[in-house]
């Protein structure tokens, strides 16, 4: 659940920085400029994200851990795509591979 959260957050986040005008992103697919034209629609949806993201936590660590959770793997996730978005180190085939990982190990962990 926790690596579900997490990829949740990191695609909820590059959602509202989508949307900012002070980043330049180069080779854009047109997914991503699609959203990034309907500025409203996009951060619509990546509040939706945010909130589905803290009822899972909430549901699996309770209350206050749960918001507290959440306030730390979103600075987490923020981080991540703030550091790595300019040198373009991974795509949308890394994300999902580290989040496979990251969920099988959780499953069998578990």
């Amino acid at each position: 659940m926790i690596s579900t959260v997490c990829l949740i957050l990191f695609i909820a986040f590059m959602l509202w920085m989508n949307t900012s005008k002070r980043i330049a992103w180069k080779n854009k697919s047109k997914l991503w400029a699609y959203l990034a034209d309907r500025k409203k629609q996009s951060r619509t949806i990546a509040i939706v994200l945010f909130l589905i993201a803290t009822a899972c936590l909430i549901y699996a660590v309770g209350i206050a851990s749960g918001i507290f959770t959440f306030f730390v793997i979103l600075m987490c996730m923020g981080c991540l795509v703030v550091f790595f978005f300019p040198f373009s180190y991974f795509g949308y085939r890394v994300v999902l591979g580290v989040y496979l990982c990251s969920f099988l190990i959780e499953v069998l962990i578990h």
